[in-house]
C-alpha cells in the first residue's frame, strides 16, 4: 500500500536558491522548506513568522525569529519541532551563502529525524537539503550520498512526492554536470522536467528551473541551438508565472546573456546582463548579493569583448566590491580571483597601473590565502 504524506510530515513549500557553475551557467540547486504541523507552542509560531519572513528574503529577520524559536523550543521534550528549526536555520544559512553551517545544522536535524521512523519524509526532505549544501560546497560524493538517502527512504516508505522526486533528479543532474558527466546529467535533468508537478508559488521548483538548468548542460556540450531554445522557454515560462521583473527571472536573462557572449552577440548579450542587472538591483528583490555579481561580471566581460573599457570599469568594478564582501565563502573564491584578473586588465588598458598593481597584489594574498585554508568537515 502507497504511503501518502499526512499533515504532520507532508512539506509542500519548497525555496529557491541557485549554486553558480562558474561555467557560464546558473543552475538551480532547491531547498525544501519544512513547512509541517507540529504541536502548537512559543517554538512553533515563532517558526511559522520566520518562514513568512524568509519567503520575502528577509534572512536576517528569519535567523533572529529562529533563535528565539529554537530557545523556547528546547525548554520542552518537542525533539520534532527543534528537527524543524534546525532545518529552517539550515535553509536561511544556505541563502546568505553559509554554506558550513547549514550544512551543520541540516545534519542535526537528520540526527533527530532518524530517532523518530515515522518521520521519513520530514528525514528524505532533510537528506535532499544536506545535498544541496554539499553541492554547493562542491563536496560531489558526499551529495550524491545523501541523495541516495533521500531515493531510498522515498522508494522504501513508498513516499508520494513528484516534487521531491523531481528535485532529487535535478539534484543529480547538477552533480553530474559537475563531474563532467553530460550525459548523465541530460537524461536527470530531462526526466526531472517531465515528472514535477506544476507549481503554484514563486518559491516551489518549476519545470521552467529544470529547463533554465537543462540548457546549461546543452550549452557545455556545444549544443548552443538547443540551449538557447531551452533558456527561452524557460525564461518565457518564468515571465509568465511571475512577470518579467520577478528575480527568478534573473539567472535566465544572465545565462543567455553568457550564451550570446560565447557566440560573439556582444548586443544582445549586453540587453540580457543589463535587464538581469536592473532586476537584481532592486532593494526590494531580498535575493543574495552573488547574482547581481554575476550579472554584472558578465557585463562587464561583454565590454571587454567590444574592447570598451571606459564602460567595463566601473561595472567590474561594482561586482568587485560585492566580491570583496563575499571572500569568505571558499566555492566563490575562484570566480572573485577571474573578476579580479580582468578588472585588472581593464584598469591596465586605461592606463592605471597604479590600481591594476594593487589589484593584482589583492588577488596574490586571496590566492595564497586559499591555498592554506582546510574546509572542516561538520560531523
Amino acid at each position: 500500500m502507497k504511503r501518502n504524506p499526512t499533515g504532520q510530515d507532508r512539506d509542500p513549500s519548497i525555496r529557491r536558491r541557485r549554486c553558480m557553475t562558474f561555467l557560464g551557467a546558473a543552475f538551480g540547486i532547491f531547498v525544501t522548506v519544512l513547512n509541517t504541523a507540529a504541536q502548537d507552542n512559543a517554538g512553533t509560531d515563532l517558526r511559522r513568522q520566520a518562514l513568512n519572513e524568509y519567503r520575502v528574503g528577509h534572512y536576517s529577520q528569519a535567523e533572529l525569529l529562529l533563535t528565539r524559536a529554537l530557545e523556547a523550543t528546547q525548554q520542552t521534550s518537542n525533539e520534532y519541532e527543534v528537527a524543524l528549526i534546525y532545518a529552517a536555520l539550515g535553509d536561511t544559512y544556505q541563502e546568505e551563502l553559509r554554506l558550513q553551517e547549514a550544512e551543520e545544522l541540516y545534519r542535526k536535524s537528520i540526527s533527530i529525524f532518524l530517532r523518530q521512523p515515522e518521520r521519513s519524509h520530514a528525514l528524505a526532505i532533510a537528506w535532499r537539503n544536506l545535498a544541496s549544501a554539499l553541492t554547493a560546497e562542491t563536496d560531489y560524493r558526499e551529495a550524491l550520498a545523501a541523495l541516495d538517502r533521500a531515493s531510498k527512504l522515498v522508494e522504501t516508505e513508498k513516499l508520494v512526492d513528484a516534487k521531491l522526486n523531481a528535485e532529487i533528479l535535478n539534484g543529480r543532474g547538477i552533480i553530474y554536470f559537475h563531474q563532467g558527466e553530460l550525459g548523465k546529467a541530460k537524461t536527470y535533468l530531462a526526466h526531472a522536467a517531465q515528472i514535477i508537478p506544476a507549481s503554484s508559488e514563486p518559491w516551489e521548483l518549476s519545470a521552467e528551473d529544470i529547463l533554465n538548468n537543462l540548457a546549461g548542460v546543452y550549452q557545455s556540450s556545444g549544443e548552443s541551438r538547443k540551449a538557447e531554445q531551452t533558456y527561452k522557454r524557460a525564461l518565457q515560462l518564468t515571465e509568465m508565472r511571475l512577470g518579467p521583473s520577478h528575480p527568478n527571472v534573473a539567472p535566465t536573462l544572465t545565462n543567455l546573456g553568457a550564451l550570446c557572449v560565447e557566440l560573439k552577440r556582444y548586443k544582445e548579450a549586453e540587453s540580457y546582463f543589463q535587464s538581469s542587472v536592473q532586476i537584481l538591483a532592486q532593494p526590494e528583490t531580498g535575493t543574495n548579493e552573488y547574482r547581481l555579481m554575476e550579472a554584472l561580471y558578465g557585463l562587464g566581460k561583454t565590454y571587454m569583448k567590444e574592447h570598451d573599457p571606459i564602460r567595463a570599469e566601473p561595472t567590474l568594478r561594482r561586482a568587485v566590491d560585492i566580491g570583496r564582501r563575499n571572500q569568505n565563502q571558499l566555492f566563490l573564491i575562484p570566480e572573485i580571483l577571474h573578476l579580479l584578473d580582468d578588472y585588472e586588465v581593464v584598469l591596465r588598458d586605461l592606463r592605471n597601473p597604479e590600481d591594476a598593481d594593487l589589484l593584482h597584489a589583492e588577488a596574490q594574498r586571496i590566492r595564497a590565502a586559499a591555498a592554506f585554508t582546510v574546509r572542516v568537515r561538520s560531523k
